[in-house]
């Protein structure tokens, strides 16, 4: 079926659901990915850039909400195809699935099958104030599309648009919004200066206005959006998108302390979460390191992983982290690394992989109330299990009942 066609079933379904005495704020929920409280809920966020195997896809479709990254696939065409490709695989698995398509609001990630036509559009790529094409980093090189453009925008959109076409894909997920927001991103360290990092601000605000009036209604729209950092948490622009993804969480900044950011970024991710946004809660289980791509703290950085059994404090940790956070539509990813790839030894570089933590076999149940809090410390019960956290030193407990 077309999409065009589930899209007008869709209008009649909330119109006859209306008539039921459904509203349709909550026809239009349909949506959203399924969620229970049975269990921890869980998202995933992952590449790979030639085709899952089979056991590969049975893991995949167990998991309510899926991200696939900006280079899926991409050994074995562009990422779009490698993303229908792996989205159509878990769908003939889990059809209630929801997957979405990685799209950057500002970065032409390479493997994209639009970078040619970007290419064909005058003044497409971004320019510093010399002249010079700023790049994200020495790694990739890869440039900037300039959305201050109509003509960018209007190509922004077109890949979009395509890729929600295929019914196997449900929504998108919007990268590097902190990084247009944060205007010197591109004022200062890629040197653009700050009345065009402004009209970047302006470019994305209008791509979002189209995107809210074109794809969100029938699609999940996901940002990379909450952080501490903001005096807001991003908040004041959440009403763009469907929810965030959440991550950075505690990579601290503006001479903020460790335990005052991380406290702040919960409290704005609790608000987001009341609110029945989706959160979708990714973050790194192994020693966080000193490395920033972006040049000015933006970007949080860890090591992989010894092995499983060694970071059971910090799985505790986060987990309770999530735990004081999580509402309807909030899922959960603690992870070693994006990536699915064997080393020279044939290896696999990320350990949890194809791993369930134990945890999340566990019942959990319903909150019976919202977290409370007394200094860096947080409490809360669900039905199955007393959580208790300690930001401060960092130390996180689940008794369950």
């Amino acid at each position: 079926m077309k999409k065009s066609h589930i899209i007008s079933a869709l209008v009649v379904l909330c119109v006859a659901a209306t008539s039921l005495g459904q509203t349709p704020e909550a026809a239009a929920e349909d949506k959203y990915p399924e969620f229970s409280w049975d269990h921890i809920p869980r998202y995933m966020h992952v590449y790979k850039q030639t085709s899952f195997t089979d056991e590969e896809i049975e893991f995949l479709a167990a998991f309510p909400l899926i991200t696939f990254e900006k280079a899926q696939g991409t050994r074995e065409g562009s990422v779009q195809e490698g993303t229908s490709r792996a989205a159509r695989a878990v769908k003939r698995r889990n059809p209630n699935a929801k997957i979405l398509y990685y799209k950057n609001i500002v970065i032409d990630w390479p493997g994209s099958a639009m970078s040619k036509e970007l290419d064909t559009i005058e003044g497409g790529y971004l320019q510093s104030k010399g002249g010079a094409y700023p790049v994200v980093n020495e790694t990739s090189k890869s440039r900037f599309f300039d959305i201050s453009l109509p003509a960018v925008r209007k190509w922004w959109m077109k890949d979009a648009t395509r890729m929600l076409g295929d019914p196997s894909i449900d929504g998108i997920f919007i990268d590097a919004n902190v990084k247009v927001l944060v205007d010197a991103y591109f004022s200062k360290a890629r040197n653009v200066g700050k009345e065009k990092a402004e009209k970047l601000i302006e470019g994305y605000h209008q791509i979002l206005a189209t995107v809210n009036q074109e794809l969100r209604p029938e699609n999940i729209i996901l940002a990379n959006l909450i952080r501490a950092r903001f005096e807001t948490g991003g908040l004041d622009h959440i009403h763009h998108f469907d929810g965030s993804y959440l991550e950075g969480f505690e990579h601290n900044v503006g001479g903020v302390s460790r335990p005052d950011y991380i406290a702040k970024g919960i409290g704005h991710a609790q608000e987001a979460a009341r609110q029945d946004n989706i959160l979708a809660f990714s973050i790194g289980l192994g020693e966080a390191i000193d490395k920033d791509s972006s040049g000015i703290g933006l970007d949080e950085a860890r090591k992989g992983i010894a092995s499983i059994e060694a970071i059971d404090e910090r799985l505790n940790y986060v987990t309770a982290m999530f735990l004081m956070i999580a509402e309807r539509y909030s899922y959960f990813y603690p992870h070693d690394t994006y990536v699915v790839r064997t080393n020279a030894k044939g290896k696999q570089v990320n350990r949890t992989w194809m791993h369930t933590f134990p945890m999340f076999s566990k019942r959990l149940g319903p909150p019976t109330g919202l977290a409370k809090r007394k200094g860096y410390v947080y409490t809360r019960e669900f039905e199955h299990c007393s959580v208790w956290l300690d930001v401060e030193n960092e130390v996180g407990k689940l008794t369950w009942k």
